[in-house]
């Protein structure tokens, strides 16, 4: 191949903008627009999100970055670029001092350091990021670029997964405490009730498709337990559902659920206490909680089955264990693509997106021992499944697909080769919703309960706050005691005792708000070594350590007076005469419409007499309910690429090959094959890749038999460069040459390769004049000064062989080449 990572050289040029660039990294770009032109076009809104740190790839020969430093930056937001350490070392970027805090441009290495700083990873972990790419990255024409790209997303993709747990535990918190109205019943009634039975755990991958025969024909047999995402199909299907599995805090859920919430709820719910409010609130079935009720230590709570993650199949095979079940089958639990890159089983909402072939994925093995490819999340799925498994070893774990990804401790067996045994009657009524619909005197008092509570955690958070307050105010006086040791002594002696007294009289409080707010405490935190501590480090960090206090106590306390007024809604429903107009203000404000139903179900006599005006307005929730299955539907594919994200696919391919990736080079290959009919783009990358592929397996002729079936107007460079490679290895000169008139359109880089296929062609005079014209551009090109003089030399010009080292010597008086072959000219 023509290897243009090695050839980012020193040679800048002036475009007639009178713009400096390199153009081994833009090529033609700013010969034809000026960059301000240019980047208003591409990047005066993208680099405008308020709030946002946005991260930039490359810089365009340094004009990216002095076009966002040029620009009004916008509020709150900060700038990252990322550049290749060889263009760093030619560029000289001053960034003005008021700048310093909200720019940087720096190299990978010095990115991973920078964005594990708490400034900037607050926005990595609120997800208040954009990743931008420069037009030199976004060209693909780079392999170092492509590389450099993928190399940031990981960052940034390992960056987020490794400390956002510290700031998504807030949506976990608040979930719990929306859903302790409805979080009535432990799922430890279940402990144990199956032992010696077989359930089927079925997960939303695409291996479900291959097995809906044999589970509807051995269900009596089988207690099956549904991911919720599935249940909808499975209805479709005629396949009844015995337990249903949701624990997604995020709102998406109900919209990837609302086949789920739009069907008749005879399943019985096992939902994480942090599961989606919008499902949870709106379920008109039975429903029983894993994990805590409350967010702090409570006897409720004691022996109740865990809630697990970092998925929902791994939440339901822990349920399945801890009910007894001896035999867990696995179907559709695939923790990987399948091999033609189908990412979810079909008619689910995750079908209804395609594989993202631009993506870097992970890769795993197969039972089938072929390697599939998976996105991280699912890398963390498989080793806490590994931990869960370990964990219990008196059950047989059976994964019914070969295609699924390997787990430890679980094995995979051909569905027809399992043994069953029927589940009894006994055990089937205990699985019926019916069963856990709490009665209304036994509703009321657990509502009660929880309220004097969550009463009760009110008064002891404002008690806490008063201490809080006080050690801020000794903080304060510990300033004003600047240079007075004495005095600085006792202020820290009182402010230890206040510390105490949180810890010891609320210890769980004190744990919660340190939990939930992770991250604000996070700034608390120092690398510098005690001795390095002067007083006023001490007093800015007990500062913000107590303001952090105040400001999740003030938080928390506002979540608590929110569930308290929603546990009084849940048991104005249960009254004989309930507000109406109250039930209806609460269901707005929570976006439960659906509760509508739920209130007309549970109170059909009071339905019966509402006056005009309610029922006016029930019926309006029942719609605003009902509308939302109509708004989201799934994605329609008729408007969007058959397969997404076609630009990154490319990106992609180059590292692939840069790398000699065959098997991620050939899966592309498997993936777009299907789609070639359906998008242009589609059937160029199908072709170029294909002919990688076909390279890399030492079949040269094929690989550009396959290239050249792209139509040459949807040829772009990597296909001429393609061409030309394949050409050069077959000595099919010709064609060479003539893909060569192509593809210097794209960059002047070419030129001096062009040069010795001309000469390799016997066509010195051509060779010659495009030498000349390459150096009239480039006069300080060293390798290509140096190429020439060979040239000359060889065709019998030794003068023009010896002006030529003679101008490198003038430009690098020690080169080493030039001298060698200046002596090899004068003997």
């Amino acid at each position: 191949m023509l290897d243009t990572q090695s050839e980012i050289s020193k040679t800048f040029a002036i475009s007639q903008f009178n713009e400096c660039y390199l153009p081994s990294v833009n090529r033609h770009t700013f010969e034809k627009i000026d960059s301000i032109s240019l980047y208003d076009e591409k990047f005066k809104n993208a680099l405008s999100t308020p709030d946002t740190l946005h991260i930039i790839i490359g810089s365009d020969s340094g004009l990216l970055a002095n076009y966002v430093m040029e620009r009004p930056l916008t509020a709150g937001c900060k700038y990252i670029f990322i550049e290749l350490s060889e263009v760093l070392t030619l560029l000289n970027i001053d960034i003005p001092k008021e700048l310093e805090n909200d720019f940087n441009i720096t190299s990978l290495k010095q990115f991973t350091t920078l964005i594990a700083e708490h400034k900037n990873n607050i926005y990595i972990v609120k997800q208040k990021f954009k990743i931008h790419r420069a037009i030199s990255v976004e060209g693909n024409y780079l392999e170092s670029y492509c590389t450099l790209n993928a190399q940031v997303v990981k960052a940034i993709e390992s960056e987020y997964f490794q400390h956002s747990i510290g700031f998504t535990q807030k949506i976990f918190v608040k979930a719990q405490l929306h859903n302790l109205a409805e979080n009535l019943l432990p799922a430890r009634v279940l402990k144990q009730k199956f032992i010696g039975k077989t359930c089927i755990v079925l997960g939303g991958g695409p291996s479900l498709d291959n097995s809906i025969e044999w589970i509807k024909t051995n269900a009596n047999k089988l207690v099956i337990i549904a991911a919720s995402r599935v249940v909808g199909k499975l209805a479709k299907l005629n396949i009844k559902t015995d337990i249903v599995v949701s624990v997604d805090p995020q709102s998406l859920s109900f919209d990837v659920n609302k086949e789920l919430m739009q069907i008749e709820h005879d399943a019985l719910l096992i939902n994480s206490y942090h599961v989606a409010p919008q499902i949870l609130g709106q379920w008109r079935g039975g429903s029983l909680y894993t994990g805590t009720r409350f967010p702090w230590n409570s006897s409720c709570d004691h022996d109740n089955i865990k809630s697990v993650g970092p998925t929902v199949t791994n939440s339901a095979i822990e349920i399945a264990v801890e009910m007894g079940f001896k035999q867990v089958l696995l179907c559709g639990v695939d923790f990987c693509h399948s091999q033609t890159g189908i990412t979810h089983t079909q008619g689910t909402y995750g079908a209804s997106l395609a594989p993202d072939i631009g993506e870097m994925f992970e890769w795993v093995e197969t039972y089938s021992e072929e390697m599939a490819e998976t996105p991280k999340q699912l890398l963390y799925a498989i080793e806490s499944l590994q931990a869960s498994v370990a964990d219990a070893p008196n059950t047989t774990y059976i994964n019914l697909s070969k295609d699924a990804a390997k787990v430890d401790g679980i094995d995979y067996i051909a569905p027809q080769h399992v043994s069953l045994e029927p589940i009894t009657d006994c055990q089937r009524q205990m699985l019926k919703p019916e069963t856990y619909q709490v009665p209304l005197s036994q509703k009321l008092d657990l509502l009660h309960n929880t309220l004097g509570e969550l009463t009760k955690t009110q008064e002891n958070l404002g008690r806490l706050n008063t201490l809080v307050t006080s050690a801020l105010s000794l903080v304060d006086k510990l300033e004003l005691a600047d240079g007075n040791p004495k005095r600085i002594a006792i202020l820290a002696e009182k402010i230890d005792k206040v510390e105490q007294k949180i810890n010891t009289k609320f210890e769980n409080l004190a744990n919660l708000i340190k939990f939930y707010g992770y991250y604000e405490f996070s700034s608390f935190f120092s690398t510098k070594k005690n001795e390095e501590w002067s007083q006023q480090d001490v007093n800015e960090k007990t500062r913000i350590y107590y303001k952090a206090f105040e400001t999740i106590a003030n938080e928390l306390s506002g979540l608590i007076t929110s569930a308290i007024t929603r546990l009084n809604s849940r048991m104005n429903e249960c009254q004989p005469s309930s507000d109406i107009n109250t039930l209806f203000q609460q269901w707005n404000d929570d976006q439960q419409w659906g509760r509508a139903l739920l209130w007309q179900e549970k109170q059909p006599q009071q339905y019966a007499n509402l006056a005009s005006n309610n029922l006016a307005q029930l019926q309006a929730a029942k719609e605003k309910y009902n509308e939302q299955f109509i708004v989201k539907e799934f994605i329609d594919k008729s408007d969007d690429s058959a397969v997404p994200f076609i630009d990154n696919a490319f990106n992609k391919l180059q590292i692939l090959l840069h790398n000699k990736h065959l098997l991620g080079i050939s899966k592309i290959v498997q993936y777009t094959y299907p789609f070639i009919d359906t998008d242009h783009e589609i059937k160029r990358l199908y072709h170029l890749t294909l002919s990688y592929q076909q390279m890399l397996e030492n079949k040269p002729e094929s690989a550009l038999e396959t290239v050249l079936m792209t139509p040459e107007e949807l040829r772009h460079e990597a296909e001429f460069k393609q061409i030309i490679h394949l050409a050069l290895k077959l000595c099919k000169l010709e064609l060479a040459t003539e893909n060569f008139t192509k593809i210097i359109q794209y960059s002047d880089e070419y030129l001096p390769h062009y040069a010795q296929v001309l000469k390799l062609s016997g066509k010195p005079q051509e060779a010659l004049d495009v030498y000349l014209d390459y150096l009239e551009k480039y006069p300080e090109d060293i390798p290509v000064l140096l190429k020439l003089g060979i040239f000359l030399a060889e065709v019998g010009q030794i003068n023009g062989a010896k002006s030529c080292f003679q101008n490198i010597l003038d430009l690098d008086s020690d080169n080493q080449a030039a001298l060698s072959y200046m002596q090899q000219i004068n003997r």
